[in-house]
């Protein structure tokens, strides 16, 4: 008999059962992240104070053979601010698939949804989803295409050796000689780590980043403090000039692992003031890169989109990659007004 139910164990027992179902059935053929009791407390838990509400199990007795996980979120529907979910990730054991345990998790986040007026949840993909006949039944569900992303090579060589795929691994070591790392050479003055009393700045910076959006994340205070500051997951430098913070750049690094394992680090944010030059945008993009390759990053990625400006990445070193990411939009209702050709800001994650 399954039982679905709020999860209820802790960021270590998310991470194990994550992980250990990711990497069974995916982990010898494409590359996966693992996220660790680290990142899952982050994300999902915050030392037990993270409400539970979009936290779903499904139990055979105490076993656990299933999880749907998904954050509260404020979003962004065109030009309005609502409550929802975000990070649709559904895990289910490979003896138990087959079942319907997918379907059972899914009618309950829908009814949670439901229950608390939550508008819409949305996920991130980077290949096509093929939902199961109860998402296309239940959900009103929309995707949104045309997402790219960049991405910044620390050492070629380690991501040609970690490659499941020979023109991958051709493609990066024939990089190796042309890569100039002159972030190395950026100028720190004015530059610093985040402090909790930046956190007032920083939103007007983010808010004001965020303007053009549409479609997506948007953060309530308690919400950015914890994107930009908790314990030692998150990496925040703010740029100050005449005292006051004009600038922040915000990344996490994650272990991923292909044909061995590497670490990868993902811009969350980048936000500035209108009055910072573009020499100092870029100083302290290099100054967050110097910190990554200190901490031996081998590669970093973000997704385009608002605070990405084209002209910094390339000049920052950074490549372009195909617009072959999605957004995932599921609604509770049917009825929901979508924008017809969004402004999209979400999480690489």
């Amino acid at each position: 008999m399954i039982e679905v139910r709020t999860f209820d164990g802790d960021a270590s027992e998310a991470s194990w059962f994550l992980n250990r179902v990711w990497q069974s059935t995916y982990g010898k053929t494409a590359p996966l992240p693992v996220w660790d009791k680290r990142f899952c407390d982050w994300r999902l838990f915050r030392g037990g104070q993270a409400p539970r509400d979009y936290l779903l199990a499904a139990y055979e007795g105490k076993t656990l053979v299933g999880t749907l996980f998904a954050e509260p979120a404020r979003l962004r529907l065109g030009r309005l601010e609502v409550d929802g979910s975000y990070g649709l990730r559904a895990t289910v054991t490979n003896s138990h698939r087959g079942q319907g345990i997918g379907a059972k998790l899914a009618k309950e986040l829908l009814r949670r949804h439901q229950d608390r007026a939550a508008r819409l949840t949305l996920g991130f993909t980077t290949a096509e989803p093929r939902p199961p006949g109860f998402w296309r039944r239940s959900w009103n569900t929309r995707l949104f295409g045309g997402l790219g992303l960049w991405m910044y090579a620390f050492d070629a060589r380690a991501l040609a050796r970690w490659s499941f795929t020979d023109n991958e691994r051709r493609l990066f070591t024939l990089a190796q000689p042309f890569l100039r790392h002159r972030f190395r050479e950026a100028d720190r003055e004015g530059i610093r780590p985040y402090q909790l009393a930046d956190l007032g700045r920083c939103a007007t910076l983010v808010h004001d980043m965020l303007r053009p959006v549409t479609l997506g994340y948007t953060y309530t205070t308690e919400q950015l403090a914890a994107q930009l500051q908790y314990r030692d997951v998150p990496h925040t430098f703010v740029l100050e000039q005449d005292g006051e913070v004009r600038g922040l750049v915000s990344s996490h690094s994650l272990l991923m692992t292909g044909v061995g394992e590497l670490t990868a680090e993902v811009v969350d944010l980048m936000a500035f003031h209108d009055s910072v030059s573009t020499q100092d945008r870029q100083r302290l993009l290099q100054v967050a890169m110097q910190d990554m390759e200190r901490r031996g990053v081998a590669c970093a990625g973000m997704l385009r989109g608002p605070g990405t400006p084209v002209s910094l990445l390339c000049r920052s070193g950074w490549v372009p990659l195909p617009r072959r990411a999605k957004v995932t939009c599921l609604m509770p209702i049917c009825d929901l007004d979508l924008p017809a050709d969004p402004c999209v800001f979400t999480h690489l994650r």
